[in-house]
C-alpha cells in the first residue's frame, strides 16, 4: 500500500524591488509604510504581483513606478530569492529580488497603498523592517552593488 502525502506547492508570482540612491559612496534605500490591509503599518521595500504576460523584471519596474513615481536609471537582479510559507495559499512562495538605482533627484509620489516613505541606510533599516531577511538583503546589496561595481551580467537591459 502506497503512503500518499499532500505536497505544498512552490509558487513564484510576485517580486521585491529595492530602490537605492547612492550618496557619498553609501546607499540610501527607500522603504514604504503600508496602509492597505495586507501587512498594514509595516515598512517594506517595493513589492507586488507579476501580471499576466509580464516578466519578473518588468513587474519590478512597473511596481517601482506605480508605488513611488520613480523610474530607475538602472535595474539589476540581486540574484537572490525571498522564500516563505504563505498560509493563505498553502504554498511556499519564491520571490525574485531586484535593485533599482535612482541617480537623479526624482520626487517620490506614493501610491494610495502607502502612507509614508523614508530613505534609510542598511543599519537604520533594522529599526523599521519587520523581517530580518529584508535588512539582510539590504546589507548584501550595499556590499555587492554599492561598495563594489555590480556584476554586469546581473544588469537588466530595460531599453
Amino acid at each position: 500500500m502506497m503512503d500518499i502525502h499532500e505536497e505544498i506547492p512552490i509558487k513564484s508570482f510576485s517580486i521585491a524591488a529595492y530602490v537605492c540612491r547612492i550618496e557619498g559612496g553609501k546607499g540610501r534605500y527607500l522603504i514604504l509604510k503600508r496602509k492597505s490591509s495586507y501587512l498594514s503599518n509595516s515598512w517594506q521595500m517595493v513589492s507586488g504581483k507579476i501580471e499576466k504576460g509580464e516578466k519578473a523584471w518588468e513587474a519590478a519596474l512597473r511596481e517601482i513606478t506605480e508605488e513611488t513615481g520613480l523610474v530607475p536609471d538602472s535595474l539589476y537582479s540581486v540574484n537572490k530569492l525571498e522564500q516563505f510559507y504563505e498560509a493563505s495559499q498553502n504554498c511556499i512562495n519564491l520571490v525574485p529580488i531586484f535593485v533599482g538605482f535612482v541617480d537623479s533627484d526624482q520626487p517620490v509620489k506614493l501610491s494610495p497603498e502607502h502612507s509614508e516613505y523614508k530613505w534609510v541606510s542598511p543599519e537604520e533599516s533594522k529599526e523599521f523592517l519587520c523581517f530580518e531577511h529584508q535588512a539582510e538583503t539590504m546589507r548584501e546589496i550595499e556590499a555587492k552593488f554599492v561598495k563594489q561595481k555590480p556584476l554586469e551580467f546581473l544588469r537588466i537591459k530595460t531599453k
